[in-house]
């Protein structure tokens, strides 16, 4: 349990640590474009996304960065023996309950950009740039490409690495609710939510709100890193924070290189589908 609770405040850490490197990063572009407009005299035309825009895409985030701290706080209540929760819920009202919880970051994050800014989801994020079929390929390409690297590669590298220091870690919230679900209705459940609402939501919030304002206010590659690491410890799981840190780095140069939001959406489905099907392929051994 002492490593449990340690590689939760490792993840709680390295989120305080990326959030203090975004502020910084934002006021210190902030400020050297000011000293360039100064310099030049002229004005820079506004682009699709503002100032404004940094303070709104929190609110749903904050939603996805609360997991860490909740987490950390949650370990070390279970330590001293603390009661954390009620009467246990079954595998199907978790799963319940995160879709839930999915839908409403999604529309939150729609509603934001479409009814708030006044700015075309479509439009922005390229929705109709690419054929479906052009997007159906270049997901599966980009997919078997994140598999073999982040899922295999990184990822071996990342769990020997941590089992060395922490031993034997949870695994990732999604992975254990699919492998508690009871019936064939409860594990449909999980994998819409890992193959359908996951993609589409995280997608939507990191790769399209986020990235595009960041990338707006600073610099792409510092946007890119900065929003990979988000990304990747929101999802509470120590071992996989290398790999899906990588992995979210290879979503925004997916989506940079096509400008089309569904290519990102369609890897991160595939890969998440792949995952579950050699995770109920494996026989252990």
């Amino acid at each position: 349990m002492d490593d449990e609770i340690a590689a939760k405040h490792v993840l709680l850490d390295f989120e305080l640590i990326t959030l203090i490197a975004l502020a910084i990063g934002v006021a210190v572009y902030a400020l050297a474009r000011r000293m360039k407009r100064h310099r030049s005299g002229l004005e820079q035309p506004p682009g699709d996304f503002d100032g404004f825009d940094l303070i709104l895409m929190f609110f749903p985030a904050l939603l996805f960065l609360i997991n860490p701290i909740a987490e950390a706080v949650f370990a070390g209540k279970e330590e001293t023996g603390t009661p954390t929760t009620g009467p246990e819920s079954s595998p199907a009202l978790s799963i319940l309950m995160n879709l839930g919880y999915f839908t409403f970051v999604g529309v939150m994050t729609y509603g934001l950009i479409e009814w708030v800014r006044h700015r075309s989801v479509s439009d922005l994020f390229g929705l109709r740039r690419l054929r479906p079929s052009k997007v159906i390929l270049l997901s599966i390409i980009g997919g078997v490409f994140s598999l073999l690297l982040c899922g295999w590669i990184v990822g071996d590298f990342a769990n020997r690495y941590l089992e060395s220091l922490f031993g034997e870690l949870d695994l990732q919230e999604p992975v254990k609710m699919l492998q508690e679900s009871e019936s064939p209705l409860h594990l449909l459940l999980a994998i819409v939510m890992a193959c359908v609402a996951a993609p589409f939501v995280e997608e939507l919030l990191f790769r399209g709100y986020m990235y595009h304002t960041l990338r707006e206010l600073t610099h792409p590659v510092f946007s890119a890193v900065i929003i990979a690491a988000l990304f990747a410890v929101v999802h509470g799981n120590l071992p996989a924070l290398l790999p899906l840190w990588v992995f979210s780095l290879l979503l925004t140069i997916a989506y940079e290189a096509t400008r089309c939001l569904w290519v990102p959406i369609g890897m991160h489905a595939f890969f998440n589908a792949a995952n579950i099907v050699l995770m109920m392929t494996d026989t252990g051994d």
